[in-house]
């Protein structure tokens, strides 16, 4: 079986449409930092500043291109930072978000929910799944490849016709499996 690419996804934030004209002015050009290792989707220069339930906040860049509604994806330590405690969610699901407040450089939005930790997930095309016996929304356990065996049940399957063949973690996950350069991981 191929060697799957770990991805240590970072904490972002997608946009609206609506919500990026409020944040940085109407007609405002993103400029694209890199390209994500997912297709289609890029990481932009551009960040926002996230205000949750305590006075701080943090600095997070922005993913395109625009999602139908406005999210952030954080770490479960970055959420404590802010004063949350969440469950994780599969990215997008925004059912058990907490409420967020964004602020730009051209103004501010708040989403009543809107801020979530994602879980764990392999995102694959369609080929991919096919080629693998998998179906979007199946629960899969993968087997870290390195000096020890580390196993990480119920990994969430995501398909999608632009997704690369990916298990996407979030910084702790990284930390806590003690990731320190790249990875791959195999279905078990």
């Amino acid at each position: 079986m191929r060697p799957i690419p770990v991805d240590i996804v970072p904490s972002h934030v997608y946009l609206s449409s609506a919500d990026q004209a409020t944040l940085f002015g109407v007609g405002y050009a993103m400029t694209i930092a890199t390209e994500h290792s997912q297709g289609g989707q890029v990481v932009y220069e551009e960040s926002v500043d996230v205000f949750a339930k305590l006075k701080r906040s943090l600095s997070l860049r922005i993913l395109g291109p625009n999602w139908e509604r406005s999210h952030v994806e954080v770490t479960p330590t970055e959420a404590v930072y802010l004063g949350l405690n969440l469950p994780e969610v599969k990215t997008g699901t925004l059912m058990d978000a907490a409420s967020c407040r964004l602020v730009g450089p051209h103004g501010e939005v708040t989403l009543p929910v809107g801020l979530i930790i994602p879980r764990p997930h392999l995102t694959c095309s369609a080929t991919d799944a096919a080629e693998l016996h998998l179906q979007n929304g199946d629960a899969v356990s993968v087997e870290l490849v390195g000096d020890y065996r580390r196993v990480l049940n119920d990994i969430l399957v995501r398909v999608h016709p632009t997704f690369r063949l990916r298990l996407e973690l979030h910084q702790d996950y990284a930390r806590s499996l003690w990731i320190t350069r790249p990875t791959h991981a195999s279905l078990r």
